[in-house]
């Protein structure tokens, strides 16, 4: 028995900097994107007028996003990893040029990709042909300080809001800030 217990801490103890390991090196990815991905700015939508402010968050839609249902590629699932490929039209405007499920070989100068999961996926009848759904970024939620949800929602409304998106060569993206009128607010801390 007191051989079995022998083992029990160094066992607790791996199992321990495994998880803190882990831990770290999540937060080492985000702070890594925040600081180093590539800044685009892009103009924020109104979602639903009736559901922009649940807590201390703001529901935020872009254009590319809220063009109804796209067409994915042939075989997607829901959850699957896309590839949306944007390019700019002008200030904070980009629009959508194309959907992969893997990243593109060749990407225009220019233009930007961005990593997404398929967050809901309708079939044709035939599953060969191409589907289509709508697509996730992980930027649709931005965090605010308490009490400031309900002049976002109205700036929101006027479209006076833009986000600062941090994206990283493989495409993951991160709101880095939210900007008025010009003018960062909001800025998403870096350690």
């Amino acid at each position: 028995m007191t051989l079995q217990k022998s083992y029990l801490w160094p066992a607790a103890l791996a199992v321990a900097l495994i998880q803190t390991a882990a831990l770290g090196w999540m937060v080492y990815g985000r702070i890594s994107l925040l600081k180093t991905g590539r800044e685009m700015t892009v103009e924020v939508i109104p979602v639903d007028p009736r559901d922009f402010f649940r807590g201390d968050y703001v529901i935020l839609g872009y254009p590319f996003t809220s063009t109804g249902e796209l067409k994915l590629p042939a075989g997607t699932r829901k959850g699957d990893s896309l590839f949306a490929t944007l390019k700019p039209d002008g200030g904070s405007k980009w629009s959508l040029v194309s959907v992969a499920a893997n990243y593109p070989d060749k990407v225009e100068a220019g233009n930007i990709v961005l990593k997404g999961v398929a967050r809901y996926v309708s079939w044709r009848q035939n599953p060969s042909e191409p589907a289509s759904g709508q697509i996730a970024y992980g930027i649709e939620s931005y965090f605010v300080p308490e009490g400031t949800g309900r002049v976002l929602e109205q700036q929101i409304r006027d479209k006076k809001i833009e986000a600062v998106l941090a994206v990283a060569a493989s495409g993951e993206t991160a709101i880095k800030a939210l900007m008025v009128d010009g003018k960062r607010i909001h800025e998403e801390p870096v350690l």
